[in-house]
Formats: structure tokens, sequence, C-alpha cells
């Protein structure tokens, strides 16, 4: 069986097109099609859309959109021309992961947290950059933690269309859906194997039916917050609505309805009667609390600082929901694993057994049991572990642009082939990585928090599991940027830009300005 697999090279975002030959006919899948813009490349989204209608004859098999974020999906509806007319590029069918099933109710109920997620972020951001504070200290800070707040929220920006309109990014997955007949799926204990795709076993890992997993971000151990966060979600709201409005109390409490006036009063924790406003007049009755020597001790505006924990969970569990998908050649049982953007509560998933309906299984302790496998018409009888998928894996596209927390190291890449050098392992399989990654987009994003993509340690431990072989979409191959110097010393930077070279000149990879390649068989 060959394989190719292109990613394009259009900014930060994901754009694969994956290719399986197997001497009969071509099949052509498509995982994802995004960006959040381009600096370092002058690749456009119409160039990557154009490219994959010639290179695919105009006939794609499979189009996967592994999750609701601006930078996996963009592309879909900002190039209509292509992706909406089959003259030009007709579509077979459509997988989604069962977190876009408006039919199944666990997921509209994570669509309805969500959203709440969202709602309240964004009304806090805007309170925090309107600065309303009268002579509050760190005016500066809360504004910049409102412009951090936005930047987080990026990923579920609205697509601005051509035309000036623009489409949320939950359209831009129903349009995706409604393209051909579509599938949800959800994660099983066997693999399928399609018709359409003989040779290929495709096992779907996750995202898992849990809100607990889902919740399970893996930052500084933080703690599943489903429950009492969605509470938390909606009293923001409420509050930051009025402290973005601009408005005295009794003129928002007079623009509100019955519900309205009722949910406010709720969420306030002082009886009016206990209440001073903001302005001249609370400064007026408290000079000592408003004394310049006193400014660290304010706290008028510290209540909306909550709202930047909000916009990571929903980032992270945004991520969580990805269709993570692992791609096995049965002719010698090498994988190719794609795992959106999966953080930890979906990486571990993989490794947990679960029932018909992809609800985890638990012993009598309430711990999830191991997943098995099962191999329909396997010679040996044997089954699989995710484990065991994880160590005859050949090919990683990087979770998240390879940010720190979507990628599992000791239940991840450290189960992958490869060493400190990059040598294959018994079998002869060799790793090679992809990240979908424009750093200078990243930095320019988020300079301060800075989005650390690639992040220096997970980088540094894929180039050395893969000996060099590691490409990213705005500069090719992995090199020895300053920013990364220190992490080997000249003689292995040496050696894997040896490596490169090797692969260059065999045929494996080839590195153009469109797209980068990676070629098997």
């Amino acid at each position: 069986m060959r394989v190719r697999i292109r990613m394009y090279r259009q900014g930060l975002g994901d754009c694969f097109l994956v290719t399986f030959d197997d001497g009969t006919a071509a099949k052509h899948i498509l995982i994802d099609c995004g960006t959040l813009g381009a600096t370092t490349t002058d690749v456009r989204m119409s160039d990557v859309a154009h490219d994959i209608a010639s290179a695919t004859g105009g006939r794609l098999d499979l189009l996967v959109a592994t999750h609701e974020h601006k930078d996996h999906v963009s592309g879909f509806v900002t190039e209509s021309e292509v992706f909406d007319d089959d003259r030009v590029l007709k579509v077979e069918r459509v997988w989604q992961a069962w977190t876009e099933n408006p039919h199944d109710t666990l997921a509209a109920d994570l669509k309805k947290y969500d959203g709440d997620l969202v709602t309240g972020a964004r009304l806090a951001a805007t309170a925090l950059k309107a600065n309303a504070l009268p002579r509050a200290a760190g005016q500066q800070a809360m504004a910049a933690l409102g412009e951090g707040i936005d930047d987080v929220l990026a990923f579920c920006d609205d697509i601005v269309l051509p035309a000036g309109l623009a489409k949320t990014v939950h359209q831009a997955m129903a349009t995706v859906s409604g393209r051909a007949p579509c599938t949800f799926l959800v994660p099983g204990n066997a693999p399928r194997e399609e018709g359409w795709l003989p040779g290929v076993r495709i096992y779907v890992l996750g995202p898992p039916r849990s809100p607990a997993a889902i919740g399970r971000l893996g930052d500084h151990g933080a703690p599943d917050l489903y429950a009492r966060a969605a509470h938390h979600a909606v009293d923001l709201a409420s509050s930051a609505r009025f402290a973005a409005s601009s408005l005295s109390f009794a003129d928002y409490h007079a623009s509100l309805d019955a519900d309205g006036r009722r949910d406010l009063l709720r969420v306030l924790p002082f009886d009016v009667h206990h209440r001073l406003e903001l302005g001249p007049a609370a400064e007026d009755a408290c000079p000592a609390y408003y004394a310049k020597a006193a400014a660290w001790r304010r706290v008028d505006a510290d209540w909306l600082a909550g709202a930047a924990d909000l916009a990571l969970q929903l980032d992270g569990r945004t991520n969580n929901t990805s269709l993570a998908l692992a791609f096995e050649l049965v002719d010698d049982g090498s994988v190719l694993l794609f795992p959106g953007d999966a953080q930890l509560g979906n990486w571990l998933s993989w490794h947990e057994a679960v029932d018909d309906a992809g609800n985890p299984v638990l012993d009598d302790a309430g711990q999830p049991l191991p997943r098995t496998w099962r191999i329909p018409g396997a010679v040996d009888g044997a089954s699989k572990t995710t484990a065991d998928l994880l160590r005859r894996t050949v090919f990683y596209k990087v979770g998240h642009h390879a940010s720190h927390n979507a990628t599992l190291s000791a239940r991840g890449v450290e189960l992958m082939p490869g060493g400190d050098d990059g040598q294959p392992d018994s079998s002869g399989r060799r790793l090679t990585a992809m990240i979908p990654v424009d750093r200078a987009v990243a930095q320019k994003k988020h300079p301060q928090s800075s989005w650390d993509m690639p992040a220096h340690a997970l980088y540094g431990a894929l180039i050395a599991k893969t000996g060099g072989r590691v490409l990213r979409s705005d500069i090719g191959w992995a090199k020895r940027e300053a920013d990364f110097a220190d992490l080997f010393d000249d003689t292995r930077w040496t050696a894997f830009e040896a490596a490169q070279q090797a692969a260059e000149a065999a045929g494996e990879v080839r590195v153009e300005r469109l797209f980068v390649e990676w070629t098997r068989g």
C-alpha cells in the first residue's frame, strides 16, 4: 500500500490530504482545512483548495472535520467555490465526531454548556477592555487580560467570508456535515473496515462519551470543572453584561425584562443597602479605599478575571471533542495517527474500554477497564491495545500545533517507534512527525502568555524520537533556530540535518512552497 500525506502550508491551521493507493485506484481523504492566518509563508487558502481539487482529480472519498475550531474548518466555507461545487470537487462522504450530532442529547448538552462559556468569557473580556474603573490600579493589566481572552476565543471566532458576511464555526461544521452523507463517529472496541478503502483499518479513538473526560484538560492538575463551571459561566455572563454596558445600575436594571432583573439580582453578592456604585460618589465616600497608596488592595474588577479560566477551559474542552483517528495498513501493521487537537482526557480515553455506545466501562472499584481492540477476521485471532497501535505508528500529525498540553508523553509519544537517534525499531519502522504551525502567527496572537507553538520540551522530544524527521508547515524541516538551538549540541543537529537530506534524496519527503509531503511505499 502506497501512502502519501500532504500537509498544506496555509498558516496556523490544519489541512491534510491523505492518499492511499493499492495499485488499482487511489483513495483521497481530506482531514480539516482551516487557518488563523499565515505570516511565514505566502500560501493562501484559495491556493490550497484548488490544489486539493487538482491533486484528487476533483473527487474526495472522505472529508473529515475533526472539531469546531476556526483553524480546522474555516476553509470549508471561505473557499465555497471549491468545496460547495460538485463540478469542482465531489465529496462522497463526511465524518465528524458524535459531539456534532444534532440528534445526540449528550452532544446537545455539551454544546449548551460551551455556549454559556463563550457568552460569559466574551462579555467579561468586553468589560475588562472597557476599563471604566475610576483610578483603578492595574487598569492596563485588566485590559490586557481582556485582550488575552479574545485571543483564546479566536479559535471559535466567526469566519469572515469573501463577501463580507460571516458564519459561526458551528455553522461551518453544519455546512460540512451537509456536504455529503455524514456519519457521526463514536469510539468503539473494533476498527472500521470500509469497503471503499481496502487494505486499511480505521480506529476511532475519540472523543470519549464522557463529560468528565472531555473536561479533563491536564493543566496543572486542574480538576473536572464541568458541573461547577456550568453555573459559574451563566452567572458571570449575567453580571458581565452589566459591567460591559457602561450604564448605571439603575438604568441597566430598568432596561431588563422581569427574568433579566431576577437573574441579575440573584448573582449580585450584596443586598441593595450595602452596595456602592463605582464612580465619583464612591471615591468621595471611601477616600481611604481609593487612596493612591492603597491601590494594590482594590478588588473592583477582580471577579472578571475568572473569565480567563473559562476561556481556557472552553478552548481545551473543544479540543477534547476532536475526532481522533488511527489508520492501520493491513499489509504490515503500520499506523498513521491523526488525533485532531485532542488533549489529556481524549488521549487517556483511547486506552480505556467502552461499551457498544462508546460509554466507558468500569470495574467494581469504579476504575476504567483497559481497552482491547477486536480485529475482525484476524488470522491469528489476536486483539490489540491502543499501546500496540502507538508502538507501530510511523506517522504522527502533532496535535494543536505542538502546544504543551495536546500530546501525551508516557502514554503517547514515548510508545512510538524510535529512540534518541531516531533509528528504526526491530520491524524497520521509524517515526515521522508533521506540525501544522506558523510560529510567527502564534507569537503575534499572544506574546505575553506566549502560545508556545511548538512547545520547547515537546519539540525536542519529537526531534530526538524521529532522529530529526519533524516537518513544520511554516519552515519545512525542523532546524537549529535560535530559540531551539539549546535542545541539542552541534553534533546531534548535524546528524539530524543529514537524516533530513537523506529522506529528501530518497523521495520520501518533498518540501514545496504550497505543501510538505511524506510518501511511504
